[in-house]
């Protein structure tokens, strides 16, 4: 009795998050694109030391303080902006992580609140926000223990995160929790035992191939094409995994996502920025165009002013124009802009 309430309050939750989204989406189109999801880089620390991270820098001290972080969350939803992804770097490694998510989503009221992180910390500090997070994704390069710890260079992480799967899942049933399988030349070979055990233990997995190539403002940059899988694996994998989606698998990937890479990596036309704000640890709006040359700085611009920036429309338009990002995040975005019933429609997006 106590399992059916759970679920029809799951699908209750999730069917009037679907319905907020596709209202945001749509509003966010007929203005031709204006964010409504506050994309948020915690910290660049971490207590992993992934060779294929793009993000490998634990030095950074200039962090925004948890004040400043207030000031922007308001200034941002003052603007329409519903949903928060907090990540890193591992966000749980800041003290006020727990105020930053108690703050957003109890006195902000954003819809959606997520949370991106390798699961080290997450059996100590779920308890104390986890009634204030709608999901969390959990990220898993394997599902043998040995070879995740030593691909996230942090023995015993993979035990703490099947603890913390245990721990939601008993304690939080309300929150969405996934993986978040990053495919490169060390892990190609797991697909399927991935997909075995994300059915196995009922979390569902996402899937998609690490990114290896930056944009500066003095040309592009392969950093990490020495780690990548090639693509002839990686269309071979995406063929299993779009099996097994049909077969009724546990695979968050929209089969548009599957097909993007079968056969050779596609082009594609990226709307993502109409949709997500990337804002950085130190406050910076990136410009993934040119990484090294960031659109402004929230400390000295509100989020109005730059939502009204000629560089920041101009960097909206000319991202249409590349297409060198994997992530699901990017692609099912474009995707989901050109055709709004993915939200819903069989084999389109999924939010577990």
């Amino acid at each position: 009795m106590e399992h059916e309430l759970i679920s029809k309050q799951i699908k209750r939750k999730k069917k009037q998050q679907i319905a907020e989204l596709a209202l945001a989406a749509k509003t966010a189109k007929e203005r031709g694109g204006k964010p409504f999801i506050f994309h948020f880089l915690t910290t660049l620390k971490c207590n992993c030391d992934c060779e294929t991270c793009l993000w490998k820098n634990n030095t950074k001290k200039d962090e925004l303080s948890l004040e400043e972080i207030k000031k922007i969350y308001l200034e941002a939803v003052e603007e329409g902006f519903l949903v928060t992804i907090l990540w890193g770097g591992e966000p749980l490694i800041r003290k006020d992580i727990t105020e930053i998510i108690k703050f957003v989503k109890r006195e902000l009221k954003f819809t959606i609140v997520g949370i991106v992180t390798n699961g080290w910390f997450l059996p100590d500090k779920i308890k104390e926000f986890g009634n204030d997070i709608d999901f969390i994704l959990i990220s898993l390069d394997s599902p043998r223990p040995e070879e995740h710890d030593q691909i996230r260079a942090l023995p015993g992480l993979y035990d703490k995160i099947m603890n913390s799967v245990t721990i939601v899942k008993e304690s939080y049933p309300l929150i969405s929790l996934q993986f978040s399988f990053s495919i490169s030349k060390y892990n190609i070979n797991r697909v399927e035992e991935m997909i075995i055990l994300s059915d196995k233990i009922g979390i569902p997995v996402a899937f998609n191939v690490i990114n290896t190539v930056r944009h500066y403002s003095h040309g592009d940059v392969d950093e990490k094409g020495m780690h990548s899988a090639n693509e002839k694996d990686v269309s071979k994998a995406f063929e299993r995994i779009l099996e097994a989606k049909k077969n009724g698998a546990k695979v968050l990937n929209s089969e548009m996502y599957l097909n993007h890479f079968i056969g050779g990596k596609k082009q594609y036309i990226c709307h993502a920025k109409k949709v997500f704000m990337f804002v950085n640890y130190n406050g910076d709006i990136e410009n993934c165009l040119q990484i090294d040359k960031p659109i402004a700085n929230l400390r000295q611009t509100t989020v109005s002013e730059v939502l009204q920036l000629p560089q920041f429309i101009k960097f909206i338009k000319e991202s249409e124009k590349c297409y060198s990002c994997n992530s699901p995040t990017m692609i099912d975005t474009s995707y989901l802009w050109d055709d709004i019933r993915l939200l819903t429609k069989s084999g389109g997006i999924s939010f577990g």
